[in-house]
């Protein structure tokens, strides 16, 4: 095997070859959004006392590269107080020192919708239950999570959006009950920190249901 092989094996594959099974990853392109130099660090994080950040503002889709002795790092981006990063712990004994140069960089969503949820002909709803088994958080933040359903029964769909351990309910389609069969297509424009369900008002089968996720950049 060649070299670039060996390269694309080892940083995408796990050690696995490519193949259809294995495929490469979806590749998103990264913005600079802050840079600065640390005033003081751990293994797992890095602080400025020069910023005032908003706290958890680089939570979503954000790395920071910091150079340690002349070698970049990159690590995702867990959490943030107003002058602190926290990420993955970087290897071995290496830790941020005050004097490295750092740079916050952002993910951009990808450019074509996410499926998140699929149901087809699954028979036996009851109301009130979620209708997807584990609430979804969104990958790429902002975004609108798109719906498509059709039930055999009429009824209220709803969204469920928890936040902050605080849950709201919210009708959609006016909380006009929707027509049996027919298939109806919704939005609901979600943040970093929302999770959502769906509910139904009525027993029913449900015929289709359909989420995807539909990043900020795409119309």
């Amino acid at each position: 095997m060649g070299m670039l092989e060996d390269t694309v094996k080892r940083i995408f594959g796990g050690g696995s070859n490519i193949s259809a099974t294995n495929p490469l990853p979806v590749t998103s392109e990264e913005v600079s959004v802050d840079s600065g130099v640390a005033t003081a660090g751990t293994n797992n994080t890095l602080t400025d006392n020069t910023k005032s950040w908003e706290v958890n503002m680089w939570q979503a889709g954000c790395i920071v590269e910091v150079s340690i002795g002349g070698i970049e790092y990159h690590r995702t981006i867990l959490a943030n107080t107003a002058t602190v990063l926290t990420f993955n712990p970087l290897p071995g004994i290496i830790v941020v020192a005050a004097g490295d140069a750092y740079e916050i960089r952002k993910l951009t969503a990808p450019s074509t919708p996410i499926e998140r949820e699929v149901q087809h002909n699954i028979a036996g709803y009851l109301t009130p239950a979620d209708i997807i088994a584990a609430a979804l958080a969104p990958i790429y933040a902002p975004c609108s999570f798109r719906v498509e359903a059709a039930f055999s029964v009429g009824g209220v769909l709803s969204a469920t959006i928890t936040r902050g351990g605080n849950t709201q309910t919210v009708a959609f389609n006016h909380g006009v009950a929707l027509t049996p069969n027919d298939m109806f297509r919704f939005d609901l424009v979600v943040c970093a920190g929302d999770t959502i369900n769906y509910q139904y008002s009525a027993n029913t089968n449900i015929l289709v249901f359909r989420v995807v996720e539909v990043p900020s950049a795409v119309s």
